[in-house]
């Protein structure tokens, strides 16, 4: 009776916990959406979205966001491509070359970096990278799309490394003892197996990692100088989360500039949204 009583107890916890999750996903949704639809209600969608001028400082205010979009998603962009890189040559090093002890350690290590505040990865990019950026290219202020992608490529590494170090070893377990019985090289078995085999997994990592980068808030603050000027490389620019840590304390609520913050806010909420589609989507097709 009472083991009965316990996995009642059980049970009702468990389904309890799910619908609480459930509902807070979409308590969050429904407070995004209706703060939201008070801007939109008053301001066009289409003029939120292309107009290029954000300005709070004088009236008539303006509420435009297209530089500030794109900048996200270049910033974000520039640094899957910078990281997929690295992850490519830091997995091939763990799967194919480096000595079983050495290969945990290295994946210990690189799990760390996904444990490291963000805080912290901010004041790296603020005191070393754009430094650096200054130093090497001589330029007046390293703070940059360039300097904010150069740090997020760092931030998003584990991702890409765990995706890809997951494929490429179903790869090697799958092919590798054919390709020694047939006594090709290893360098052979990377270039014609392994990279074609991996490529179409490693969308799928680039899109999770995406969908991490576009989303950083304090490290990002902290590189690329906050001003919605059009990106360039080495141009100061804003992102989306960086607009709003940087505008909701100063903002009245009740407010067009706090409603406009909450459509930033919902805006980002909605492209990461469609990339976790697109990701499950890939994901359920590789698995069939």
């Amino acid at each position: 009776m009472l083991i009965e009583m316990k996995g009642q107890y059980f049970k009702f916890g468990v389904h309890f916990f799910t619908f609480l999750s459930v509902c807070i996903l979409f308590t969050l949704v429904a407070f995004l959406f209706t703060e939201s639809s008070t801007f939109f209600s008053q301001n066009r969608l289409s003029d939120f979205l292309w107009n290029t001028d954000w300005d709070v400082s004088s009236e008539p205010f303006s509420f435009g966001i297209f530089y500030i979009l794109l900048a996200n998603f270049l910033v974000a962009f520039l640094a899957c491509i910078i990281s997929s890189v690295i992850a490519f040559g830091v997995t091939l090093f763990i799967c194919f070359y480096a000595k079983t002890k050495y290969q945990k350690l290295l994946i210990k290590l690189i799990k760390i970096l996904a444990g490291i505040p963000s805080i912290i990865y901010g004041f790296f990019a603020l005191f070393v990278i754009v430094k650096l950026l200054e130093n090497v290219l001589s330029i007046s202020s390293g703070e940059s799309l360039l300097a904010g992608s150069f740090i997020l490529s760092i931030m998003i590494l584990p991702f890409f490394t765990s995706h890809m170090i997951e494929s490429m070893e179903l790869v090697k377990k799958q092919y590798q003892q054919d390709s020694d019985a047939l006594g090709i090289s290893i360098e052979f078995f990377i270039q014609k197996v392994v990279f074609p085999t991996c490529l179409k997994a490693s969308v799928a990592g680039f899109i999770l990692a995406f969908s991490r980068a576009i989303g950083e808030t304090m490290a990002t603050m902290m590189a690329i100088g906050n001003t919605p000027l059009f990106p360039y490389l080495l141009s100061k620019i804003q992102t989306i989360p960086s607009l709003i840590a940087l505008e909701m304390g100063t903002s009245e609520v009740g407010s067009q500039h706090y409603y406009a913050l909450i459509a930033s806010g919902s805006t980002l909420f909605c492209i990461v949204f469609i990339l976790n589609i697109i990701l499950f989507q890939l994901e359920r097709k590789n698995g069939k």
